[in-house]
């Protein structure tokens, strides 16, 4: 099991990131959620929108990671924190490059489905909805932590 963050190989290793790592993830996706909301009651559901918006933000979720990556250089990510103690902010741009292909695919996939939710019915309640399963499914590996952990 590789033990560094430049090192995950496998689905599986994203499990072992740290809580607060699931806790910024799962709120910049609840924001970005709550955002397209705004924006699909501004738009009248405009589809083209929607997919428009959604690659912008994850284009523009990715771009700390260019910049830091590009200060840094490629020295900068040969000696990384263990999976287990890697900070938000520190290492955020220092993951296998993978990573961020799943995680941008994660994100797109969830304001594509928000975009499509908010179509069907923009209202509170569908916000709720949606917001309560991106919470629930983003969240998932700390509840099978903390289940695994119970049991």
């Amino acid at each position: 099991m590789p033990g560094r963050l430049h090192e995950m190989n496998r689905l599986e290793d994203m499990g072992r990131f740290p809580v607060l790592i699931y806790v910024g993830a799962t709120g910049n996706v609840l924001a970005e959620v709550l955002f397209f909301f705004w924006l699909h009651g501004r738009v009248g559901g405009s589809l083209p929108v929607g997919f428009a918006a959604a690659v912008g933000l994850v284009a523009i979720n990715l771009l700390p990671v260019i910049v830091l990556r590009g200060r840094e250089g490629v020295d900068g990510l040969a000696d990384t924190p263990a999976v287990e103690r890697m900070g938000f902010v520190r290492d955020q741009h220092r993951f296998a490059s993978w990573v961020y292909a799943v995680a941008s695919g994660n994100l797109f996939f969830w304001l594509m489905l928000a975009w499509t939710a908010f179509h069907v019915e923009h209202s509170a309640r569908m916000l709720l909805a949606v917001e309560a399963l991106v919470f629930f499914c983003t969240f998932l590996p700390v509840w099978l932590r903390l289940l695994r952990r119970a049991g």
